[in-house]
């Protein structure tokens, strides 16, 4: 027998054999009796990957398809009669060993085909699916109809709405001519300033929807704090605005858990350090070694807050006249999924993408260094990642100095950050935008610090401008 062929089928016997030892396995923990009545164990599974191998090697010497289409229809009339004998008389018996047993007798067919790897990957699939019946019933049992209808109503804003929106920016002009139907004559420059992106504007209502419901998610199963923090993480890679803003919202419903949820708002931006970080260095090499320091000092003061929060267990009292609130109590969360607050913040956005344009309109009043670190505090006052590829990738072509380069993405990444504590000190719980604004202000503080030592540094050493 050829040796590859001699492997081919010991690796489907081997796969066959692992998925029946998980079907053969107890069901529960506390259950180690016998478990007849469910359909086929090691062996059973082992000779059906064997079967789907045989046939499949059959069929490849005599140019035909017909003895594994015969074996995947006996094996089926196999598998509906050991069911029927099985469920005979139960009133409730599912099929998840039998459909295993084809997809098993599917992986020999795979194997013998010549792609083993892709048969390990099924197999390896097929036993999380199958050991997964616990963990999945626990989660089901946490969530209601209506947290299934809101799961639904997210996925209508951001899967059929979302797309349907122009991702292209418009002028008041453009706006008003689509309301008015062409007929508005306007020239001035402000008003034909280009600024408003419906997509843009719609996705980060998406993500400050998504970023509140994702946190409602995994605090069911991970528990209310470790839920929010997971969040603020996740959204922080997406948007460490829309985070700050689904946070300020959480904490006038809860705040009793205000704590955690200033440490998830300032993490989602530490998480923002990092990707200034890694635009950075991805555009150029040279900028990286000037932004990462002051970066990381910032993300120091933001993690150094957040740690600090998270961990407060004792009662707070803002002011005399309030009552001590608990932080470690556990608050029963309603499905926060609510357009309203999204959109209320997002209308804030779009004001702060005005004032960024009307920057861009009047630059030439100031000379070059000031208007780049006034465009870089403009920019941030709405994203960062933008200015952060535009001047690296300047400083990179040599069009701009690499200290006045790397000093507006900072001041940008300090913008944005001011942009957010303004949002939770004003929208916020009282508390909540206090602690925002600690682990904002010791960011921006270690922040300077660390851009005016670089740019003396650099200045001194004649690596500067």
């Amino acid at each position: 027998m050829d040796q590859i062929l001699f492997w081919n089928f010991i690796l489907a016997i081997a796969l066959g054999a692992l998925i029946g030892t998980e079907r053969e396995m107890p069901r529960t923990l506390t259950n180690q009796a016998s478990v007849a009545g469910w359909f086929g164990g090691i062996r059973s599974y082992a000779l059906l990957a064997l079967l789907g191998a045989l046939t499949t090697w059959l069929d490849t010497i005599f140019s035909s398809d017909i003895w594994k289409i015969s074996g995947l229809i006996i094996s089926g009339l196999f598998v509906m009669i050991a069911y029927a004998y099985s469920s005979w008389g139960k009133d409730l018996m599912g099929v998840t060993s039998e459909y295993a047993a084809l997809v098993t007798y599917l992986i020999g067919v795979i194997v013998m085909s010549g792609e083993r790897t892709t048969a390990v990957i099924l197999s390896i699939l097929i036993l999380l699916i199958l050991s997964s019946k616990g963990y999945l019933k626990n989660i089901r049992e946490r969530f209601s109809r209506s947290e299934l209808g809101d799961a639904l109503k997210f996925a209508v804003i951001a899967l059929v709405v979302l797309p349907l929106l122009p991702n292209q920016k418009f002028s008041i002009v453009e706006m008003l001519g689509f309301f008015t139907g062409g007929q508005m004559q306007l020239s001035h420059e402000i008003l034909s300033m280009h600024f408003f992106n419906p997509f843009g504007i719609w996705f980060f209502v998406v993500i400050m929807a998504g970023v509140e419901y994702i946190g409602y998610i995994l605090s069911k199963v991970l528990g209310n704090h470790g839920g929010v923090l997971a969040s603020g993480a996740i959204g922080g890679m997406i948007s460490s605005t829309a985070t700050t803003a689904a946070m300020t919202s959480k904490s006038n419903q809860h705040p009793s858990n205000r704590n955690v949820y200033i440490a998830a708002t300032l993490i989602a931006s530490t998480i923002m350090c990092i990707r200034v970080i890694a635009i950075s260095g991805f555009y150029s090499q040279e900028i990286l070694g000037v932004v990462m320091i002051p970066a990381l000092c910032m993300l120091a003061g933001l993690l150094g807050t957040a740690y600090y929060f998270y961990n407060q267990k004792h009662q707070i009292q803002i002011d005399k006249k309030d009552e001590p609130i608990n932080i470690d109590e556990k608050a029963e969360y309603e499905s926060p999924f609510r357009l309203i607050p999204a959109i209320q913040f997002a209308g804030v956005i779009v004001i702060v993408k005005f004032l960024s344009g009307l920057g861009l309109i009047y630059k030439e009043v100031l000379d070059p260094r000031i208007w780049n670190y006034a465009l870089g505090a403009l920019s941030g006052l709405a994203d960062v990642d933008a200015i952060t590829q535009d001047m690296a990738s300047k400083a990179w072509e040599g069009s701009i100095a690499l200290t006045i380069a790397a000093s507006t993405i900072l001041i940008a990444a300090m913008s944005n950050n001011i942009v957010k504590w303004s949002i939770a000190y004003r929208f916020g719980e009282q508390y909540f935008g206090r602690g925002v604004a600690i682990g904002f202000g010791l960011s921006i503080i270690f922040g300077l610090t660390a851009i005016i030592v670089m740019n003396f540094v650099m200045n001194t050493s004649a690596f500067g401008v």
